[in-house]
Parts: structure tokens; sequence; C-alpha cells
């Protein structure tokens, strides 16, 4: 018996980034500098970007797990100082694993610097709207720390786009004062439903966006 299509929530990752274009530049994000965070993010900010006629670059993000089963309980991108779930309160016993974690974290981004920006510095943010833009949020760490690192780059104004997002990443990152801009915003997320119909293996995936992060430089 042949199983049933997974339902989808965008057709293709093309159009999510378009729509999510619009509702930016309906937002007043027209003049702003869209980075999307390695890899999800990289395709739709660059759909994104091309609907607004915006300028688009690449961030480099990586969660901190425990395990890789676990939910991650913070987030690393680029120089910035980790963000941490600060409802995350490791034991002594814990210490050294989530010193681990964070290492290998840290180690990762290192990494995807040189495959997404060949270690270039990220276009100028001084001055300008800067929207940091993923594929998916559940979790908001990744999006909060690639915030924190476009602020300490000079952006005066920072926010977080994204087609589909789940309504407590929502919450976490209204908390912080971020403008949110989602299409989607998701009580509890169906494991049933593919976010995007088109989403292919995690390797041609990443490819994908590496071909085009090269393209934004």
């Amino acid at each position: 018996m042949v199983a049933p299509p997974r339902r989808s929530l965008y057709p293709t990752r093309s159009g999510a980034g378009a729509l999510l274009g619009q509702q930016l530049t309906a937002r007043g994000f027209a003049g702003a500098i869209l980075l999307g965070i390695t890899p999800e993010g990289v395709e739709i900010a660059a759909h994104a970007s091309r609907a607004m006629g915006a300028q688009f670059d690449v961030i480099v993000a990586a969660f901190i797990k425990l395990g890789s089963n676990l939910a991650p309980v913070g987030a690393m991108a680029e120089a910035a100082d980790a963000e941490m779930d600060p409802d995350f309160q490791p034991g002594m016993n814990l210490m050294e694993k989530l010193q681990s974690a964070m290492d290998e974290s840290r180690a990762r981004v290192r990494q995807d610097l040189v495959l997404y920006r060949t270690q270039r510095p990220l276009k100028e943010l001084r001055g300008r709207k800067t929207v940091i833009v993923d594929g998916q949020v559940i979790f908001p760490w990744r999006a909060l720390a690639a915030a924190r690192a476009a602020e300490q780059r000079g952006a005066p104004y920072v926010a977080i786009a994204t087609p589909v997002a789940s309504h407590s990443a929502a919450a976490r990152i209204r908390a912080r004062q971020y403008e949110l801009v989602c299409p989607a915003v998701m009580m509890d997320p169906d494991a049933e439903l593919r976010f995007y119909a088109d989403a292919g293996a995690d390797a041609p995936e990443r490819l994908r966006a590496i071909m085009i992060a090269h393209q934004a430089a």
C-alpha cells in the first residue's frame, strides 16, 4: 500500500520567499538588507530580496544541542556570544557536556563561514535596517543569535522574518522586542506537515544554499 503524500505548507521555497518579500515591503522594509541564516534561510532570503529589489547576504549560525534528538538549548552566530534558552538551567553534571556542545557549535560556525562566505566579512550593516531570515523558526535561539550578531556589526534596527514559526518561538522573539514578519505562526507544528513541498535531502539543500550564498558576494 502506497503511503499518501505528506501535506505541505508551501509548494516551493521560491514562492514562500517571494511572499515573505511582499510582506516585508508592505511593512516598510523595502530598503533593508536581508541576511539569510545558513542553511535553510539562504534560499528564502534570496527569493525575498529578489521580490523586494533589496540587498542580500548570508549569516552563519548553529544550534547548541546536548544530543542529536534533543531540542536545542541555545545557538551561536558568527563571532557573537552564545544565545541561550533562559529556562535551561544545567546542573554541574551537565556543565562539561554543555561546554562540549558549545565548542562543537562554534567549530560548525567556523566551518560554515568558509563554505558559505569564504570567510569574507558581512556586507556593511551600519545605518541600515536589517532583516534576519530563516526557513523556519521552530526554536528561536538561532534567529536571536543572528540578530545579536547583526546588532554588534552596527545594524540600528533588526527584525526577524520567516515563512513559518511556532507560536512559542514567535512569543520569545516578540518578548525580546524584535519585530517578527511571519505569514504562518503555528500553535503546534504538525510532524506530518512538510513546510515546503520541494524540500530535498540535506546534502543537495546545503549545496544549493552554498551556491546561492556565493552569488550574494
